[in-house]
């Protein structure tokens, strides 16, 4: 039912799936991470600066949808440039922050690199299609 939905709306239902994920991105930092910080490691500062960065994300992806540009193309591009932006700022503050970062925290940051970058993937797809 899902995948029906998605190839009914497509192109446009990429950006849907993008603003779905930096949601739960955004969820998981304010609602899970940031009030058990001492079990995730990831300073508080660094924490807010990656929701500022999935928020602009979210409502990028989600004008995106609601919009519906006929040359959707390079929004696509702004989204896939936008994800890896977050990835490689992310990866830096993992790096950065290392030796203060708890086995929790480096399990869901670097599993989050996993998840984000197989979005890329898909979007690189769509995008060639």
């Amino acid at each position: 039912m899902i995948q029906k939905l998605f190839q009914k709306s497509q192109p446009y239902s990429i950006f849907f799936l993008d603003a779905f994920g930096a949601s739960i991105s955004l969820l998981v930092l304010f609602g899970v991470i940031l009030p058990f910080q001492p079990y995730f490691g990831m300073p508080t500062e660094v924490l807010y600066k990656l929701g500022i960065l999935a928020s602009i994300l979210f409502f990028y992806s989600n004008t995106c949808f609601i919009q519906k540009p006929k040359l959707w193309k390079p929004f696509l591009l702004g989204v896939i440039f936008g994800n890896l932006t977050y990835c490689g700022v992310s990866m830096y503050f993992l790096i950065e922050n290392w030796n203060l970062i708890q086995p929790l925290g480096a399990f869901y940051f670097i599993w989050e690199k996993f998840v984000i970058l197989a979005i890329v993937a898909y979007e690189i797809v769509v995008l060639k299609k």
